[in-house]
């Protein structure tokens, strides 16, 4: 039997990506991401995606909804910043995506892009906006080439 090595030091994240939406436990998972980059002085991005593949046919094809729809999502993108910022977090940068899947936007294209080191989900959201996100969430934990954390609220 090898020998217990203890002397680990855990890991100090350097860009922490966090996806959020407007549930619950997509705030507790920003809670969480703000925690861990004020723990690490990190940089934290904080990401939503418009997930066009939840929109019904007439929503997706028409462009006004689609463009009220992108502003209601960076105005909070805004809001969650300034948030992380009066809750330590000191730098603080957000990314507005389109895509079909929230998991593999976060995992293939926002997180290579923002370097990041870890990567925080909610457990599971809303239904509508980020689909049964408990499947998003297994996505990231099996394709993410870094870190990642489901955080999840219980009730």
């Amino acid at each position: 039997m090898s020998e217990l090595n203890l002397n680990i030091e855990p890991t100090q994240f350097k860009n922490i990506l966090v996806g959020v939406d407007e549930s619950e436990q997509g705030y507790f998972a920003l809670a969480n991401a703000i925690h861990q980059a004020s723990e690490d002085g990190a940089t934290l991005t904080i990401a939503t995606i418009l997930e066009m593949g939840d929109l019904s046919a007439i929503e997706a094809l028409h462009l006004d909804f689609i463009k009220e729809k992108r502003a209601e999502f960076e105005a909070n993108l805004v809001r969650y910043k300034e948030y992380a910022l009066s809750k330590g977090a000191t730098n603080v940068e957000t990314v507005f995506e389109d895509g079909s899947k929230a998991g593999e936007v976060l995992v293939q294209k926002i997180a290579p892009q923002v370097g990041a080191d870890l990567i925080i989900v909610g457990a599971h959201s809303r239904e509508g906006f980020w689909g049964s996100l408990g499947s998003q969430a297994a996505y990231i934990a099996r394709h993410a080439k870094v870190s990642s954390m489901v955080a999840r609220k219980e009730n």
